[in-house]
Parts: C-alpha cells; structure tokens; sequence
C-alpha cells in the first residue's frame, strides 16, 4: 500500500495520520502537528546573576480523605503517592525538602536538611494520613509559595492533588495561587499532577500565563515517576566537558549561556550526550546555562545549571594566586568553611570542608595536590561532607589548586597560596646553630651573645578568618509571614523556618543577636527568649518572652548593656561568632566559632593569641608548644577556658585538651575594644 505524504510524516513522528485510523478505517482528523523551535531564543536561556548552589523540591501534598478513595474519592492512592515522593528523593538527592500538606487550608509545614535529617524525613512521611476534609487547593498553594525565597536554592515545586479546588472563597484563583511564588528565582519550576481528575480550565491558562509552572493530568489510578513528570532544571557538575550526559533525545537542538571561554561544541544532542569546549583560563566553579527547547508545544524549556572545572592547565601553581576565592560551589562542591585562612607558611596548615554534590560516589576518596602540598581526606560513612587537611610542605615557594577525587572524578578545590619562607628554622637545624652561636660567644668573650638573644620578629597576623558581621537593628514581618533583617540602609532576607523554633543570631549569621529565640504559630511571630542584655520592642512598647506580634509588624532590636556588643571585641576574628571554642591538634590550633574556623600553627616561643590573631578579647591568653602539644602559660582576668568534656575550668600550666570553651564573665572586667 502507497502511504500519502501526510501519512508518512505522521508515521515518522509516531503520531495518528490525518485521515487513517486503526484498520484502515478512514476517520476525521485528530492531531494538529506544530513544529518545535529549532533552538531556544537567547532570551529564554539567561543565567542568573548569582546562580543557585542547592537544590530544594517543595511538595504540597493533597491530604483530603478522597486520596485514599473516600468520599469523592475515585481511588486509594495515598500509600503509592507517598511511595513516588521518596522515590523522587532518593533519585534526585535534593539539599533540602520542603514539604507542606493541606486539605481545607494548609494544614502542615515542614523542613528538612539532607542528609542529616533523612531519618525523620522517613519517619514524617511514613507516619503521614489522608483524613482531612475539603480540598482548598489554590488558597493553600498561594499561602504555602508565598514564604518561600529563592536564596541559593534552584527550586521544584510538585503540586499532587487528585480533586478540583471545592473553597467557597471565590478570591483565591489559579493565577492568585501561582502569583504568590513572588521570591522565586529565574530558574525555579512548578509542576501541577492531577492524579485521576483533568485540569480545570481556569488552571490550565493560569500555569501557561506563569512563565514558570505546567500541569499534567493522569488516568485515575496511576501514580507516575515524579522524576519523569516533574524534571525542574537540573543542576550538573561538569567533570568532562567533551562528554556530558543529558537525558534528552538525539538531535535537541542546544543553546548555552555562559561567560567567556566556554561554548558548544556542537549544536544537538549526540549519543545521549552534549560537548562543550572549556578554555584554558576559565576558573573552577565557573557557571553555565545548557537550553533546549521543551519536549512539547507549550512546555516549559529544559534547562540544565551547570558548574564547570576550570579547563587546561588552570590547577598550575603559577596561576593559583590569581583565581578568585570560590564564594559558590568550585566544580559542583559547596565550600562550608569560606573563611579558612588559606595563605600559609611552611609547615602550617588548614583544613577545608566540602558537601559532595548530590550523586556523586563516596567510596574511593583521594586527592591530587600540586608540588609543596601534602594532605589528607576526612570523612564518615553516610555522609556528603568532607574535610581536606592540607599542610604546606617546608621550604616549599609555592603552593596550587588541590583537587579532591571521588569516585574517579575530579573536583577543584579552592586555591592556596604559599606565604614565603619560614621564619624559624627547622627543630633538627635550630639546634646546630643554637651549638654553633654558644660556640663563637663563648670564643669571643660573649660578644655576639646578645645577637643571639635578640628578639625575633612577631609575625603579621594573620587575615580575617571570616569577614565582620554586619549590624542588625531591626526585623520585618511582613503580611506574607517572611522576616527581612534591618540595617542601616540595608534590608535582607531571612529563610526562616515556619513549623519549628529558630534562633536569630544562629540563623541570620549575627553573632550580636545570638540567644534571641522566636517561632511562628497562630499568634503571629511569637518571641520565646530574650538575652538579658537585649531589648527587643514594637513601636514604643518593649517586648517581653511569650508575646506575640501579628504579621506586618516592625521590631527594634538592640543591645541593651554593656556585655555585648554589635561587634564583639574579638578583632579580626569577630566573623566566626560567639561562644568560641580552642582545638588543640598537635601544635596546630584551632579557634571555631558557629559561622566559621581560624587555623593557627605555633612556632616555638610563646605566643600571645590576642596579639597572633589581632583580637582584644584574647588578649593575655598566652600557649606555648612544649614537645608534641600545647601548653596553657597564661590566662587573663575575665576569661575562663572551660574543657568541653566535663566542664572544668584549665589553669596556666597545664596542656590544653583536644576542645575546650572560652567564656567571659559577665561583668565589666570582660576586655572591651579599643
């Protein structure tokens, strides 16, 4: 049988022809064929200014009783509904979970962190019913998007509910609904999953008019592949450009956003695999936007967030002190401890910590280090993150960029820079020269021995291990339940949690405000505890612990005694936030605080830690190395060093414990700045 032209196209694309049906049967037609775009507009296909570094899946869980085929219910869907969710997690590893639950109204909000909080992930989900009544879909999908912010998270939304918004509100729409995800980022996704119902017309037009959500609609009974339905936009490490694996079709035409350098080396999809040509001065951690047009007329774009290493000979010494310090992910790591002192001299050392991004092989770890360095990799098993301990070999010029080795892949590490050569000589030599000089005094009478004696030069300390906080005056809460911290001139946001207890300081990063506890519940932000020298106030009147402020509220926060101030007298170290702990590892240590670390490797001598690290505070807390640790010489007044074992207070002589605690006393002996 000869096959028509229409025919045969309709055949090549595995669609119905135009006028054939099953048999042979001539039928009306039913297919309109529209021809996809061959390459996706530029303008389709930006990259953020400051693109995401985690990945985060929100679920808004339908839990009415018509999930488990009660009531208007078609089918018990609710068990393998919950299934296809934790399949979605364990394929695609999201940083975080977000998942909101609602029937008539939002019901339920919760957050976890992975993986540190899969098991009560688990035990959330497995322990969730589908009793409730009524299905107020869109007013709980706008009051369930409308805290959320993009931040460093590159979002996908699910919406899986099996029934037709019932509230009697005729205020809440679809487009209101959709509207409300006012913080998103430019690359954030939203997918609707009708689970045995269609889409309502209203919903249909709304998702199209978006510009970011679409909507599929299933038979009654199927619970799909999550990860299937509901892609979003990836979030890639590149590892080998020349081959990257992409879960598209032969022949999808490309486009890709990225700076210079980088571009395509072909324009489609080839083998199940796109290429690009990385240039040899592009930095590790460099981000680039890989586009194709969406598999259907109408759909939502693919798009692919990739985190590129840095190509050619990029990882040379030579060049390390050039590269900027990666403040986002290098290679698709998320650095945890920015604030590591990375400039070292011979013999010292620093340990910096990574998350592995999600999917990638933790059985074999290793590393890759230029000429000077040696180090070693810490982990523990079931865990994404890592510490690299790095030390500067002795005599060595120069130092490069690491890389750490998972798997068989490789990912850059950030820079470290070499200092110059030692300021004291090695133990071994020391002493020959210390034999040589007792020698030449002893021949000429004790002339040189006051060279001998002469003081040696105190080192610079060293830079800022994490920059200065900066001075919070106040905090907003605005009528869509979101808190915005208040400076001078300034207002950010605060990725506040909505279902549990939260403390500000810790949160927001501000060592000042540490202690402050608050919580959202019915009541509106309700404010938990109070540091004694903190004063917290709406308008004129002062806020006490338990009170409430409704949303749309202002609060004045400011410190009310002289015990704390907006920034500690700690100095250069005032970043890392308080309470501050001492590490003793060897003669290397190391002063840790709740937003960042300080590594410091003792020379012979003693030293003065307030003066070594340019921190007031500590001054007059004086260490030295006797043999292979480290000895306490010496304690301020005011300054208690507590051992975080059992609590005991350390006194001046004895050898500091692997972790111990430094507080200060409440009083006016505690120094101040200055």
């Amino acid at each position: 049988m000869r096959l028509s032209p229409a025919a045969l196209l309709a055949l090549l694309v595995g669609l119905p022809a135009p006028g054939l049906a099953q048999g042979g049967v001539e039928a009306p037609p039913r297919v309109t064929l529209q021809r996809l775009p061959a390459a996706l507009p530029p303008q389709q296909c930006r990259l953020p200014g400051a693109p995401p570094t985690r990945t985060r899946v929100v679920f808004v869980l339908d839990t009415s009783g018509s999930m488990r085929g009660i009531g208007d219910g078609q089918a018990d869907i609710f068990g393998r509904v919950k299934a296809a969710v934790n399949d979605y997690v364990r394929s695609e590893q999201p940083d975080r979970i977000e998942l909101l639950t609602f029937d008539q109204g939002l019901r339920s909000r919760r957050g976890y962190d992975l993986p540190a909080e899969r098991s009560r992930w688990n035990t959330d989900l497995a322990a969730l019913r589908a009793d409730g009544r009524n299905t107020y879909l869109y007013r709980s999908l706008g009051e369930g998007l409308a805290p959320l912010r993009a931040g460093d998270f590159l979002t996908t939304v699910l919406v899986l509910t099996d029934g037709t918004d019932n509230d009697p509100a005729p205020d809440w729409t679809p487009a209101r609904a959709l509207a409300a995800f006012g913080g998103r980022g430019p690359l954030d996704t939203l997918h609707y999953v009708a689970l045995g119902t269609p889409l309502p017309p209203g919903a249909q037009e709304a998702l199209r008019a978006s510009g970011y959500a679409q909507g599929v609609s299933l038979p009654v009974g199927e619970v799909p592949v999550l990860a299937r339905v509901a892609p979003g936009t990836g979030l890639r490490t590149v590892t080998d450009p020349a081959r990257l694996p992409l879960p598209w079709p032969d022949g999808t035409p490309l486009t890709l956003e990225a700076p210079a350098g980088v571009s395509l080396a072909r324009p489609a999809v080839e083998g199940g695999e796109a290429a690009l040509r990385v240039g040899r001065g592009v930095t590790p951690g460099t981000p680039a936007l890989l586009c194709a047009p969406a598999p259907e007329v109408g759909g939502l774009p693919r798009r692919v967030l990739l985190w590129l290493g840095g190509g050619g000979e990029t990882t040379a010494a030579g060049t390390a002190s050039r590269l900027p310090m990666p403040m986002a992910p290098a290679g698709g790591l998320l650095w945890l401890n920015p604030g590591a002192d990375r400039h070292l001299r011979p013999g010292e050392q620093v340990t910096l910590r990574y998350r592995l991004p999600a999917g990638a092989a933790r059985e074999a770890l290793g590393l890759r280090l230029p000429s000077g360095l040696a180090g070693e990799v810490l982990s523990s098993a079931g865990s994404r993150e890592v510490a690299v301990r790095l030390t500067l070999a002795a005599g060595a010029g120069q130092a490069g960029v690491p890389q750490l080795l998972v798997g068989g892949q490789a990912f850059a590490l950030a820079p470290v820079t070499a200092a110059g050569a030692a300021q004291a000589p090695a133990r071994a030599g020391w002493a020959v020269w210390a034999g040589l000089g007792l020698a030449l005094a002893v021949l000429v009478g004790g002339g040189l021995w006051g060279v001998g004696r002469r003081p040696r030069r105190a080192a610079p300390p060293p830079p800022p291990a994490h920059p200065a906080p900066a001075a919070v005056t106040g905090l907003e809460y605005t009528p869509d339940l979101a808190l915005w911290l208040l400076g001078e001139g300034s207002r950010r946001p605060l990725a506040a949690p909505l279902d549990a207890p939260f403390d500000l300081g810790q949160l927001a990063r501000v060592p000042h405000l540490s202690g402050l506890r608050l919580a959202q519940d019915a009541g509106g932000l309700r404010v938990l505890r109070v540091p004694a020298d903190l004063e917290v106030s709406a308008g004129a009147r002062r806020l006490r612990e338990g009170e409430a402020v409704p949303p749309g509220t202002r609060l004045g926060l400011a410190v009310a005694g002289g015990v704390r101030l907006p920034h500690p007298p700690l100095g250069s170290v005032a970043g890392l936030g308080l309470p501050l702990a001492l590490h003793a590892d060897g003669v290397t240590l190391r002063l840790s605080g709740p937003y960042g670390e300080h590594a410091l490797t003792l020379a012979p001598g003693l030293t003065d830690l307030g003066g070594r690290l340019g921190a007031p505070a500590l001054a007059g807390l004086r260490v030295t190395v006797s043999g292979p640790r480290v000895l306490l010489a010496g304690l301020p007044a005011g300054l208690t060093l507590r051992r975080a074992a059992d609590g005991a207070a350390l006194r001046p002589g004895t050898y500091l414990p692997p972790a111990a605690w430094l507080e200060w006393a409440a009083s006016g002996s505690r120094p101040t700045s200055g």
